[in-house]
């Protein structure tokens, strides 16, 4: 609640800011954070209100979980650029895998609240889930480097061992099947985006070389044991999200197509979302449309679309070369090609990356506009 504090003073301070500046009043992306903040507290206000009536206190405290898209006018009156943002974020995935390999042979008590079941029933292993968005995002972008950067050896086999622990750290701790899904899209496209060039065929080749001969060797018990899920394992099976959009597409009739909104977790009182085994930042995009009505689902499409279209056209201008435009690109669009669609701007446990994301598409349409200004 205190970050989500200095979030809401830094956004007044934002929109200080602006009223003295006519080049970010000009651009729409400088609004969409407030927007979704916006367009959450209405619909929990009328869900509240009249569809499953409830006091303040009961829903008003949990709007701070959803604070963090906020973090964009943070970025706006810092004025951080995206290289900085983007190395900030390598610096943060290491740094948290460095935490979580320490973790496994140490056991750190703060870390057993990430804690869960693996996913693929190595119960001898510790499976830690934490800023997982952050580790992927981490990878992609070191990816981004490497194929888009003209760096020396040293510096590429340095950004390969980045990335060879993002990714291992991924695979043995964090276990998610879904973002094994999305930083495999963002590597295609990452690819395809830039080009068949020497560097783009050489990694290509190494990619369906490991494929294909040391990834079955070393994820062998994985593999295996996908086979062996049952439809009763709980959080260890992907069936459970399955059974949450259906629970939920219930509750969401029942708001007459409106959407339920946001509640406190510990609220008793016409609680639809405390609902055990039911998770509702289990069902993805669908969350979108279940919990905020039609105004949530078009405020994801608008938005992912709009962060996708200037990340293109930002890497496109600068001849293919940019690695941290490309980078946000190949990352929102390999969760959003995923088998269960993410959305980062209304689903509670990543909003903080969807207000990341918001400022890297103000920043760079802030550049596009500035570079299309003809000079006089």
């Amino acid at each position: 609640m205190a970050f989500a504090t200095v979030l809401l003073v830094f956004s007044g301070i934002a929109f200080y800011k602006m009223l003295t500046q006519k080049a970010s009043r000009e651009i729409s992306t400088f609004y969409y954070p407030l927007i979704a903040f916006f367009v959450i507290f209405f619909v929990s206000f009328y869900s509240s209100a009249l569809l499953f009536p409830k006091p303040l206190g009961d829903w008003i405290p949990s709007l701070y979980i959803f604070a963090p898209i906020l973090i964009f006018y943070y970025f706006y009156v810092i004025q951080v650029t995206s290289k900085e943002l983007v190395v900030s974020l390598i610096i943060v995935a290491v740094t948290v895998s460095l935490l979580l390999v320490a973790d496994q042979y140490f056991r750190f008590s703060f870390l057993d609240q990430y804690q869960r079941r693996s996913a693929f029933f190595m119960l001898e292993g510790r499976r830690i889930v934490l800023l997982k968005n952050e580790v992927i995002f981490g990878f992609i972008a070191t990816v981004s480097l490497i194929i888009n950067n003209k760096k020396g050896v040293l510096s590429n086999k340095f950004l390969l061992g980045i990335t060879a622990m993002l990714f291992l750290v991924q695979a043995m701790i964090m276990e998610s099947r879904m973002g094994f899904l999305a930083m495999g899209v963002a590597c295609l496209t990452l690819l395809m985006l830039k080009g068949l060039t020497k560097k783009t065929f050489s990694l290509l080749t190494i990619a369906v070389v490991i494929i294909f001969t040391v990834f079955p060797i070393i994820f062998s018990k994985h593999i295996e044991s996908l086979g062996n899920m049952t439809a009763h394992d709980d959080e260890s099976n992907i069936s459970i999200r399955f059974e949450s959009t259906e629970h939920f597409y219930e509750i969401f009739k029942e708001s007459y197509g409106l959407g339920f909104g946001t509640m406190s977790r510990t609220s008793e009182s016409n609680n639809v979302l405390n609902q055990p085994p039911y998770n509702v930042v289990d069902i993805g995009a669908f969350s979108t449309l279940f919990q905020f009505g039609p105004l949530g689902l078009i405020m994801w499409i608008v938005f992912t679309l709009k962060s996708l279209v200037v990340f293109k056209r930002y890497y496109i201008k600068s001849s293919r070369t940019d690695p941290y435009s490309v980078a946000a690109f190949a990352f929102i669009l390999g969760f959003t090609l995923s088998l269960l669609p993410l959305s980062f701007f209304t689903a509670s446990w990543c909003i903080g990356m969807g207000g990341i994301l918001l400022y890297l598409t103000w920043y760079y349409e802030n550049k596009l506009k500035v570079t299309s200004t003809p000079t006089t």
